[in-house]
């Protein structure tokens, strides 16, 4: 199953390359519209270098892969703010919630903004006034278990762009498989993201960024460390591949502590070029996490969310089985749910 997932997604992968409407290779650089949709939300996945295709078990599955909201035994929220370099904010939330019998549900929004940017209308120094940019995606998202080991994930999301007045909208799907292998408790994972309508200003308009990603992640020494790595082809860029790892440390029965560093091969960036680093901790069902991304000469990023998961604290049981029910709607509206 795990060869026939990773030749369903090299099979898409030639039949892109073959085709005119995608034109893979760093030749296509800035041939992308909506590009913030490239910008990856979440201080977990982007401390560990972006390698989260394999991955995905926490509610960031929404962006990374959808299948892996099926793995979800109970319901999860995050929220993340990002200080990007010069004046730029992006802001990113995502809910996630497993019913008992129908699969998991994912709602998601990200917000990219500039404002008070100077507005000059005619050959001159002296600006004539201020103006706005707001980019934003809003997803719902589907995972569910095929077969014990198999889960398949989809999304829909709606774009909306602007500058100043002048609006632009389009429309984007996302899928995704995720399976767990009988060898060592590896994952692997595939996703497609950004297959949709062209985004259009005006008279203008441009395909969205495509990308298509391949990942695998293993758990070593008690599940303390996991290793993750993806391969990356997205249209308007050269081939890339991300490696990441989390160390794990349990602090106390309610509390935890993670290390997180990765690398990617395809940045553009002077300097520390691809690296992120990062950490978090996780203090009952709630975990607060940070994520380093350096731009060389455009400066450093820093992401900063907090993830609630409305389940066990984490260290007060043992891990539950694969196949153990999802928390139904009772279950997650009981007061025991938040005690």
């Amino acid at each position: 199953m795990a060869r026939r997932l990773i030749a369903g997604v090299a099979m898409v992968a030639l039949f892109a390359n073959g085709s005119p409407a995608f034109s893979f290779g760093k030749n296509d650089v800035g041939t992308s519209g909506a590009a913030f949709l490239k910008i990856a939300p979440g201080a977990r996945p982007v401390g560990m270098g972006e390698a989260f295709t394999g991955v995905a078990d926490d509610v960031h599955a929404v962006y990374w892969n959808p299948a892996g909201l099926a793995t979800l035994r109970a319901p999860e929220l995050t929220g993340m703010h990002m200080q990007y370099f010069q004046s730029i904010q992006y802001e990113f939330a995502a809910f996630a919630y497993p019913t008992e019998m129908h699969g998991t549900w994912g709602f998601a929004v990200s917000d990219l903004h500039v404002d008070s940017i100077d507005a000059r209308t005619g050959d001159t120094d002296a600006p004539t006034g201020t103006f706005s940019s707001n980019d934003a995606a809003y997803w719902i998202a589907y995972g569910n278990r095929i077969t014990s080991k198999l889960s398949l994930g989809a999304n829909f999301k709606y774009i909306r762009q602007s500058i100043d007045s002048t609006m632009a909208h389009a429309y984007a799907f996302d899928g995704g498989a995720l399976y767990d292998t009988d060898w060592n408790d590896v994952k692997v994972g595939a996703s497609l993201q950004n297959l949709g309508t062209k985004v259009k200003f005006q008279n203008e308009s441009d395909p969205l960024p495509f990308t298509m990603r391949v990942g695998a992640s293993a758990p070593f020494f008690d599940r303390k460390l996991l290793l993750s790595s993806d391969v990356i082809v997205p249209r308007d860029h050269q081939m890339g591949l991300a490696f990441g790892g989390e160390y794990k440390k349990q602090l106390g029965r309610d509390m935890s502590a993670s290390v997180r560093s990765g690398y990617r091969t395809d940045s553009d960036v002077t300097g520390l070029s691809g690296v992120s680093a990062g950490g978090g901790l996780e203090v009952g069902r709630f975990a607060f996490d940070f994520a380093w991304v350096p731009f060389g000469d455009l400066g450093n990023t820093y992401r900063f969310g907090l993830h609630i998961k409305f389940g066990e604290p984490a260290g007060s049981s043992e891990p539950a089985p694969k196949m153990e029910r999802h928390a139904s709607a009772a279950d997650f509206l009981s007061r025991s749910a938040f005690e």
